[in-house]
């Protein structure tokens, strides 16, 4: 028979005698799962640990010790709860030990826990189907005649070894249009990837603030002791367990990152962020596959996207391992009632995550309800009210106008150089993603000379007709440009200076339904009504209809 000891680690201190042990295990077992390393558990329980119960536990087999159980303990309902040490921040958990000692320490400590303690309810997160712990963990809870209830999500991951990397990595960088758009992105400004120092972190911060700002996140990665352990265990250094961030940069601007945590080949993706203002260019996206990319060369076995239904993980995955939540008690009916509450609440849980219906709806609705409660203003309450009103009834009317090079606008005052283009630089410092955008779509725009502040006067497109309210894109008839983001009041003097630096193009402008002093002042300044697009929608009865008056609205005839 087997003579085992359990010996408690109440201290830091204590914990750091027996780091050579921890580390010694794992490295012979070629661990991979960096949330069970030394590195990771001694810098958690120094920060965020301390306001926890910690109960650390090492098994002695007579002069070597073979296994440490990291748990956390609280009580609730007069019962004691046992998890996994880390349960709202690592993605993955597990026992610190050989494999053949797995189930004969897993086996000692429990039955030595439920002796001392009669109400005792078990809630294991984070257990990888494909790690040993979770079938040891399940194994001893039958064996005791302790039916286990289990709940698993998915994990997907990219093992390098089961593709041809480079036909696998070049049929999916085109996936989304990334290809196309990173182009777009290039041809505006210098675009680069970098490995932040110590003084760049507060970028990262930043960053993941501004894009979870109108979303639901329950991660807390900025927040308090927890963005102090992310910085900590960021300049870890000769540990097993390693930090790497990469930033997407652009005119010296942070546009994304990946904040990465490594062990012994194998990358784990822990948290993300992007600019919000330049969603339309797939930014996330985009230094993922990059991430991926630099993985790859750098001789890494697996890139594992983490927990979670996400399109983007999907695209990538080779395969996909399952994480577990197992939870058990003992045979006390007290500790029974708290387990069928519990089993109640994962299987709300799991059937929820499960759906991106419902998660997309929590994140972004709920988010940006939250978020409109906090700082809302009147404005932004009447614009939310309308776009939701348009989710069921919906009239929208654009009028397209035409000016030929013959019809000569005579301005009010001299023209001169009133405008001058803007560059993407002076754009990003508005901070305005409707600003952004217009770039992405192939817009030149233009901004007032003499004004004291940089601002968006009008837009101009050589190619294409795009009615945004209405989905509408069509190629503009030859000679012919488009005119958009305009404002009513200045549009004589826009007009002429359009005529002025394009003497001989044709300007389109539209107006809509509701600018009724526009479309007159067009009509004063000798623009010709060529033609008018409708779209009404009543809950699921939605109907186009466009009417041309000229041969030079006939190009517009789709409403998608």
């Amino acid at each position: 028979m087997i003579k085992l000891q359990l010996i408690r680690i109440r201290t830091e201190d204590e914990l750091m005698y027996y780091k050579g042990i921890w580390d010694e295990i794992l490295a012979n077992e070629h661990n991979d799962n960096p949330f069970i390393e030394y590195a990771w558990f001694y810098n958690w329980w120094i920060t965020i640990g301390r306001k926890e119960r910690i109960e650390l536990y090492a098994v002695q087999k007579d002069e070597d010790i073979i296994a440490f159980l990291p748990f956390t303990v609280r009580m609730l309902w007069g019962v004691r709860l046992y998890a996994f040490t880390g349960e709202n921040i690592a993605n993955y958990s597990g026992v610190i030990a050989r494999k053949k000692w797995q189930l004969p320490a897993i086996t000692f400590v429990f039955d030595e826990l439920m002796k001392k303690h009669r109400h005792v309810l078990f809630s294991f997160h984070g257990l990888l189907e494909s790690k040993e712990s979770s079938k040891a963990i399940e194994q001893y809870f039958v064996e005791r005649q302790l039916p286990p209830h289990i709940f698993r999500v998915v994990t997907p991951y990219l093992t390098f070894q089961d593709v041809d990397f480079n036909s696998h990595f070049n049929n999916r960088k085109k996936m989304h249009g990334i290809d196309r758009r990173e182009k777009k992105l290039r041809n505006l400004g210098s675009l680069r990837t970098k490995t932040p120092e110590q003084e760049d972190l507060w970028q990262m911060f930043r960053l993941f603030d501004r894009r979870w700002k109108k979303k639901m996140d329950t991660s807390g990665f900025t927040k308090g002791k927890k963005r102090e352990f992310f910085e900590r265990i960021f300049h870890l250094k000769g540990e097993a367990m390693q930090v790497e961030v990469d930033a997407l940069v652009f005119e010296d601007q942070w546009l994304a990152f990946n904040y990465g945590i490594c062990c012994r080949g194998r990358y784990v993706t822990y948290a993300l962020g992007h600019e919000p203002n330049f969603n339309i260019f797939g930014i996330g996206r985009l230094l993922n596959q990059t991430t991926i990319k630099r993985t790859f060369s750098e001789n890494y076995h697996m890139f594992d996207m983490s927990i979670g239904y996400e399109a983007y993980k999907f695209d990538w995955r080779s395969g996909i391992d399952f994480t577990r939540r197992i939870v058990a008690s003992s045979k006390t009916k007290r500790a029974k009632v708290l387990l069928g509450w519990f089993v109640m609440k994962e299987r709300l849980k799991e059937m929820l995550k499960s759906s991106q219906r419902f998660v997309g709806w929590k994140r972004h609705t709920l988010g940006e309800l939250r978020y409109l409660v906090k700082y809302g203003k009147a404005k932004d309450w009447l614009e939310y009210g309308q776009q939701f009103v348009e989710k069921f009834v919906r009239f929208k009317q654009v009028e397209l106008y035409e000016l030929s090079p013959s019809d000569r606008v005579v301005p009010q005052q001299p023209v001169g150089e009133l405008f001058e283009e803007m560059s993407i630089q002076e754009a990003m410092s508005l901070d305005q993603e409707e600003i952004i955008s217009l770039f992405y779509k192939g817009y030149t725009i233009y901004k007032d000379s003499f004004a004291q502040t940089t601002k968006p006067a009008f837009a101009l497109h050589t190619k294409n007709l795009r009615v945004d309210a209405l989905q509408i894109v069509e190629s503009l008839p030859k000679q012919t440009y488009f005119l958009s983001y305009d404002l009513y009041k200045e549009i004589d003097v826009v007009t002429a200076f359009i005529q002025k630096i394009k003497p001989n193009e044709t300007l389109w402008v539209t107006a809509s339904f509701w600018q009724w002093r526009k479309r007159k002042r067009l009509q004063q300044l000798g623009y010709k009504h060529i033609s008018r697009m409708k779209h009404f929608k009543c809950a699921r009865y939605e109907r186009n209809h466009v009417e041309n008056y000229t041969e030079s609205g006939g190009g517009v005839h789709s409403i998608h």
